[in-house]
Formats: C-alpha cells, sequence, structure tokens
C-alpha cells in the first residue's frame, strides 16, 4: 500500500474547493432574464415583474406564472401535466414536450442587452 505524499493532500485539496466553488457557481444562476420558446415564437421576459403569461402551443393555451423571481408553469392542456408538477425553473429547463413550451434561462453573454419592450 502506498502511503498519501504532501502533495497528494494538496492536489485533493485542491480538487475538492475547485469542485465546490464551480457547483456553487451552477447553482446560483445569476440571469433574471428567461426565454419562452414555443413552436412559433420565442419569448422574453425579466423576472422582476410579477405577471401571468399565456402563449399558445400544439395542443393549446399554456399559462405561465412569473412570481417572487420565480417561474413554473401554472395550467397546461397536456395529458399528464408533468411540467405543472416540475415546480419553479432552477438550473434545467421546464419543458412541456406534448404543448411544445420551454422555458429557460437566458444565457449570459458579454454584449449584455437591455430589453427595452416585449412584442407579443
Amino acid at each position: 500500500m502506498k502511503k498519501l505524499r504532501y502533495g497528494d493532500i494538496i492536489i485533493f485539496i485542491f480538487i475538492i474547493v475547485f469542485s465546490f466553488f464551480y457547483a456553487k457557481k451552477l447553482i446560483t444562476n445569476k440571469s433574471n432574464k428567461i426565454i419562452i420558446d414555443t413552436y412559433e415564437k420565442s419569448f422574453r421576459y425579466d423576472l422582476n415583474t410579477d405577471r401571468e403569461i399565456k402563449v399558445n402551443g400544439l395542443l393549446g393555451e399554456t399559462t405561465i406564472i412569473i412570481s417572487n423571481n420565480q417561474i413554473m408553469f401554472a395550467d397546461s392542456p397536456c395529458r399528464d401535466k408533468l411540467c405543472v408538477k416540475a415546480g419553479v425553473l432552477k438550473n434545467a429547463p421546464l419543458i412541456c414536450m406534448p404543448n411544445g413550451v420551454i422555458i429557460h434561462f437566458e444565457k449570459n453573454s458579454e454584449n449584455n442587452l437591455e430589453i427595452d419592450s416585449i412584442v407579443q
């Protein structure tokens, strides 16, 4: 059995610290802009404004709610309602496959543009 050396311990601690900070960065998403994609349009919204959004999908109208800087599906015409049961958007996108509606965070880019208005 080999003994651990001083350099091995330093590398091991470095890997643990690096993975902790990387995981923290993944969990805390600083983007407050979200994108709602449907089969015909894409919408961009700010999470700071509470609102109820209705979008048309392949099966019918889907209701999405933004409140307290969180977004979630409130109602959908799909059969199993897995999108409604999924809860609020965190790291992975919320998807209603049967209705063709996807909610995801806007990717942060170096050219961070402000939203002037939203046209529906």
